[in-house]
Parts: C-alpha cells; structure tokens; sequence
C-alpha cells in the first residue's frame, strides 16, 4: 500500500538526515512515485510526521495492561508485574521502525516544538502518571510505604530509562541496538529493583 510505503521510507530517511533535512521530493523518489503523488495520501510534510508520532503511541499503548489486571498482577509480587511490562515494552523496542521512531524523537525535540510536544506528553508524562496510579496501588495493597513520594518515585522508575535511549540514540550513536537492547532491559531491572526495595514494606517473617 501505497501510504503506508511513505510513511516508512519517511521514518527512514527521518531518522537519517532529520526531519528538516528531508523533501516531499526526496520521500517521493525512494518510493517510487511522482512528487505530487504524495499529496493523494498526506497533504504536507507535517502530516506524514504527525502520523509517525500518532503509530508510534498506538503500538506503545496496544499491549498496556488495564489498571484493573494490573492490581491483580501486583498480587503475584512486584517482579512478575514489572518483568511483564518490561518485557512488552521491550518488544516494541526491538522492532526496527519503532528504534527508528525512537531516535527521531529524540534528535528533533530540540528544535521541532511538535515533537517536544508530543514527547512530553505521549511519551514522558502519561507513563508517569501511569506509574503513580500503580504505586498508588501498591500503597493500598500495603506494598509501599504509605509516605513514599509517587511522583518522585514514578519519575525516579522512569527517567533512568529515558536517560539510557538518549545516550544510545545521541551521545552513543550509531552502536549496536541489539546489544544496547539487551543491555537496556538489564540495567532498567536492576535499576527497578533498587528504587523498589527502597520503599517496599518487608513482610512481618
């Protein structure tokens, strides 16, 4: 399908050369069709980015686990909830197009104030506040201590993940995403259970 041919070239060349550095000419040519022909599918540039950013959260959020199962995976201990999300977010990660998508979110947000948007909002502050809902329920679960900050904590679980793509995707780059990825899912688990066993309520032996 035609559309979605450019939206994959453009993630492509995107995720090359930048947003700016890239025409409507240029995406139109490693597809194949006529310039104008892009137009039929997208009226600008803009919306071709804006339709990467929109997939982008669709496949993030596809495997979230609602609030309510979630409360019931924290019955089976914090490590099983934990490797669960991280093991689905990671597959997401490993996914070729999302690393692209990844590391064009990252370079633009500097400069691009639809992208700094959307990764503020889509990507940053929606899953803290899903971390504070969870810690929130762990609270009541008495798995937390009742005065641990969550938003500290949230952001605490959270930023060190986000710290390791931007040094992958910016300082680091180009290396080798698999071995990064691997490295990624390592260190963020062990980070995870750091913070976690800071705040967690010992059970009475």
């Amino acid at each position: 399908m035609t559309k979605n041919r450019i939206l994959d070239v453009s993630i492509d060349l995107f995720s090359q050369f930048g947003y700016d550095g890239v025409s409507i000419r240029q995406i139109a040519g490693e597809v194949g069709i006529r310039e104008s022909s892009i137009y039929n599918h997208y009226p600008n540039k803009q919306a071709i980015l804006k339709a990467i950013l929109d997939y982008y959260v669709e496949e993030m959020v596809s495997d979230d686990i609602p609030i309510e199962q979630a409360s019931l995976n924290l019955d089976k201990g914090f490590d099983y909830f934990y490797n669960v999300g991280c093991d689905a977010f990671m597959g997401k990660l490993y996914e070729e197009k999302m690393m692209k998508i990844t590391r064009l979110m990252l370079i633009e947000s500097y400069h691009n104030d639809d992208v700094k948007n959307f990764l503020k909002s889509a990507v940053i502050e929606a899953p803290v506040h899903g971390w504070i809902n969870l810690f929130n329920l762990m609270k009541d679960k008495n798995l937390i201590r009742n005065d641990c900050d969550v938003k500290q904590l949230s952001e605490s679980f959270f930023y060190y993940g986000m710290f390791l793509l931007y040094e992958h995707f910016i300082i680091n780059y180009p290396e080798d995403d698999e071995k990064f990825l691997n490295e990624f899912m390592e260190k963020t688990k062990k980070h995870a259970r750091i913070i976690f066993d800071s705040v967690k309520i010992e059970e009475e032996s």
